[in-house]
């Protein structure tokens, strides 16, 4: 907010500012009681989607910010989703790189005659579980935040997808101590089990 940054939002941005009306659950209401008005007001002003020259980026996919672009729910857990699924998701873009999340998991997939598709993963929450869509569990299995460095080179986009140890379990602490034993699990283990 402060650098002015190109941001869009995802589904708990959208999930927090429903907490001006209703109660919701446990992490979107505390994320809720720490924002201020002001950076609520900034939140809901975000796009769910941006177009920087040809870089798309979306939070989900393109349709919806529930749903995964790089992944399909297999037996309660995240699979990487085929070529076929994910530029079905995307549908027509002439983009060349797309920049996606949600999931949390560290994917690269470069469609034939299409973009690269990059999610960086996430910095502060690797593992969780979720029932959008069924039960499922997300998991990278290590307790490092990810991102990832995109540069365009002259062949086409270079990318480092990067995993760097913090401290999770301070993290982890501080989730146990604000009610959420299941994030402290998660934050120091990278495992939902």
């Amino acid at each position: 907010m402060g650098l002015n940054l190109p941001t869009i939002a995802g589904n708990h941005e959208r999930q927090l500012l429903a907490c001006q009306s209703k109660p919701g659950g446990p992490s979107d209401q505390y994320a809720f009681d720490q924002t201020s008005p002001l950076q609520r007001v900034w939140l809901a002003s975000l796009p769910g989607a941006l177009r920087l020259g040809d870089v798309q980026l979306t939070h989900g996919s393109p349709h919806s910010d529930l749903q995964y672009l790089l992944d399909d729910i297999v037996a309660a857990n995240l699979v990487p989703a085929s070529r076929a699924t994910v530029a079905q998701r995307l549908g027509q873009t002439s983009a060349t790189l797309v920049l996606c999340g949600h999931s949390h998991m560290p994917r690269l997939l470069q469609l034939p005659d299409g973009p690269l598709v990059l999610n960086p993963g996430s910095v502060g929450l690797p593992a969780y579980d979720d029932s959008d869509g069924g039960y499922h569990r997300v998991q990278t299995g290590a307790p490092h935040a990810s991102y990832a460095i995109a540069e365009r080179v002259a062949t086409g986009w270079q990318v480092q997808l990067l995993r760097i140890a913090y401290d999770w379990q301070q993290a982890a602490q501080r989730a146990a101590d604000n009610g959420r034993p299941d994030w402290a699990d998660w934050l120091q283990s990278g495992m939902a089990t």
